[in-house]
């Protein structure tokens, strides 16, 4: 209840047949009955602000929810063979849920696909390594308790490997001239379907020439720079 002062009044009436004891609240309440029944105060006035004497509030039960719903927006993954591929659904809820996955509708484990799988719960997780072709298809992990369940539908898509080399971008590395002590960047821009691995090398002489007697050149292998793919 509220005073002529605008300031509220909490009574609690304590088990054990005390006297009715005014407890005055700063923050603003909602609108309360003048005598509220705590059974979780064991004490009179005297122990009232020993946090031995009083339990804590009740937890909160409910179904599971989403922790980070825009990290799973993205629901069609595309990925070249071989790749690894981790799919995620953080959730919460209480009590703790339980997560399980489906693959096309059906029950998913390790011993359904060749290579395993990974299920790291404390992460909400599936990861399967090294993927192929059979692993295309639809995965839902389905979170539940005891009052409800939630479940999210990701899209797998494995393309295979082409068994061609390499394409060089036309026109890279290009040559250049530049002043003697300024620095210079040569840029290569590779076509893979596969992480292509780069090396740079520079030509050098030997005994005033630049090729063994094999008709090989000889060269140095450079630290190997900044590399972008397309």
């Amino acid at each position: 209840m509220i005073n002529q002062f605008g300031v509220w009044f909490l009574s609690f009436v304590f088990v054990g047949g005390w006297d009715t004891f005014p407890f005055t609240e700063r923050q603003t309440l909602p609108t309360l009955s003048s005598n509220i029944t705590l059974p979780w105060l064991t004490a009179g006035p005297s122990s009232l602000f020993h946090s031995s004497n009083i339990l804590p509030p009740p937890t909160v039960l409910g179904a599971p929810y989403w922790t980070h719903s825009k990290r799973m927006e993205k629901k069609l993954l595309a990925v070249p063979a071989a790749n690894t591929v981790r799919f995620r659904c953080p959730a919460a809820g209480n009590p703790t849920p339980s997560i399980y996955w489906l693959k096309n509708g059906k029950e998913f484990k390790g011993e359904h696909r060749i290579g395993g799988i990974k299920l790291r719960h404390q992460q909400w997780s599936l990861v399967m390594e090294s993927v192929v072709p059979s692993d295309r298809g639809t995965y839902t992990c389905v979170v539940e308790n005891k009052y409800g369940s939630i479940r999210h539908t990701y899209q797998l898509d494995v393309v295979e490997r082409s068994r061609y080399p390499p394409i060089l971008h036309a026109g890279l590395p290009a040559n250049q001239t530049v002043v003697v002590g300024s620095n210079v960047e040569f840029h290569c821009k590779v076509y893979s379907d596969a992480q292509p691995h780069i090396q740079w090398l520079k030509h050098m002489e030997v005994n005033s020439s630049k090729y063994a007697s094999n008709g090989t050149p000889y060269v140095t292998v450079l630290k190997v720079g900044r590399r972008r793919f397309t």
